[in-house]
Parts: structure tokens; C-alpha cells; sequence
């Protein structure tokens, strides 16, 4: 069977034209750190998660109907392949229906087998479905700053982020967790070195020994056990 590149649909109740400038607002959906220009032929953009980054230009685009993205750099922290998006394109389809607008994106290359896909795809499902719908309809996306990741005791699965030792301080409120990474499976989380309460305030890099810290919420998933004692199993 052949593989298939990722592809994903989702629909607003907006002109093609919206739909064409808000997919071009990446900062405003994707990546909050972001440089360069995305909204011309042949404008040239970075988005950055920690040390993870993807340098893209923009090769065709017909106003409110197509965008194609090329990825001529990048650099993925937690792979072993580090520059497997190297050559990808994202190509964004756009439709206008009769009541809303369709967009269709496909990542040329994202397909099943190489190193990142089932972690990308969950990224991607997230970034389109909720931040991007979420940016269209309501104004109200919800752009990364590190990497989404995950951590887990037997079938308890808590989901968080991971930025590297270099990052400032992330702006978490409430009761979170900080997670000093020591071994990761791409962007789950395999063995660590502590975990403590996170106050940003008075967090420091100089207190990790790995690369990366991981922020988790300290809330329940079932069976009101809270994470800070759920995966003191893996510290070693």
C-alpha cells in the first residue's frame, strides 16, 4: 500500500480570503517565536520551539485559494534525524462552500515510518484543529512556545511541555510541575532525573541536569493520584 502524506480538513464560517490571511499569521496560531515574513512569494519564515526550529519559504501562492511552504532548514531537538523536515512542503488548500470555507493541508513528506510521525501528527491535529480553528472563528488561537510531550505511569498518560535548558523561565500559573528530563522516546518522556513543584519565580537552568525540563499540570487524570507522586518511578 502506499504511504500517505498527512493530510487534514477542517471548515469555518468565513470568505476564503480570512481564511487566506489567517493561515498566514503563523504567530498568531503555530509559533510564538517567530521570525521573518510569511505572507509573499518567496518570504522567508522560522518558527522556533526551544532548540526545535523550521526555517520555510513560501514557493506558490494564489491569493485565497493556495499556499505552499518549503522547509529549506530545520533543526528537531528530540529526533535522532534532526533534519527530517528538511525538504518537506505544507501545501494549504483553500474552498469556498456555500456557508464556510474549507481548508485542506498536506504535509508532503509526513508519512507513516519516519522518525517523527505519530508525535507530528499529534502536533499537527492540535496546531489546525484547535489553535488554527480556534484563531479563525473566534480570534482565539493558541500558538506553542516548547514542545508538546507526553509522560506516563502504566496506562496514566499526562501531557505537557518540553522546553530546552536554555529557554527563559515558561509563564505557568497554578500548580505545575518541573521535570528535569533525562531520557526521551522522540516527545515522550522516559526517565527523568527529579521533579518538584515549578515556580517561576524562583526556577533556575543552573537546577537542571539534563537538556531539557518538562512542565506538567499537577492534576489528576483518574483515581485522584497527582502526578508529583504518579512518576516518582521514573527518577533514576
Amino acid at each position: 500500500m502506499e504511504q500517505q502524506d498527512y493530510t487534514c480538513r477542517i471548515e469555518a464560517g468565513i470568505t476564503a480570503q480570512e481564511a487566506f490571511q489567517g493561515i498566514n499569521e503563523v504567530s498568531l496560531w503555530w509559533a510564538t517565536n517567530f521570525e521573518g515574513n510569511s505572507k509573499q512569494i518567496n518570504d522567508v519564515f522560522t518558527v522556533h520551539f526551544g532548540e526545535t526550529f523550521g526555517t520555510f519559504r513560501i514557493i506558490e501562492l494564489v491569493p485565497d485559494k493556495k499556499i505552499v511552504w518549503l522547509c529549506e532548514d530545520c533543526y528537531l531537538d528530540l529526533l535522532k534525524n534532526k533534519q527530517e523536515w528538511k525538504g518537506h512542503k505544507i501545501v494549504w488548500e483553500i474552498s469556498a462552500k456555500k456557508a464556510a470555507t474549507e481548508i485542506f493541508m498536506t504535509h508532503v513528506g509526513l508519512v507513516p515510518g519516519i522518525e517523527c510521525y505519530n508525535d507530528c501528527v499529534k502536533g499537527w491535529d492540535f496546531y489546525l484543529k484547535e489553535s488554527l480553528q480556534g484563531f479563525l472563528t473566534r480570534q482565539k488561537g493558541a500558538p506553542g512556545t516548547g514542545i508538546m510531550a507526553t509522560i506516563s505511569n502504566g496506562d496514566r498518560t499526562y501531557k505537557g511541555t518540553i522546553f530546552s535548558r536554555n529557554d527563559p523561565a515558561p509563564d505557568f500559573a497554578g500548580n505545575h510541575l518541573v521535570i528535569d528530563v533525562k531520557e526521551t522516546n522522540v516527545e515522550h518522556v522516559t526517565a527523568i532525573y527529579s521533579i518538584n513543584k515549578y515556580d517561576k519565580e524562583s526556577f533556575s537552568a543552573s537546577q537542571i541536569k539534563g537538556n531539557h525540563f518538562m512542565i506538567v499540570e499537577n492534576k489528576p487524570i483518574t483515581d485522584n493520584i497527582l502526578p508529583f507522586e504518579d512518576l516518582q518511578h521514573l527518577i533514576k
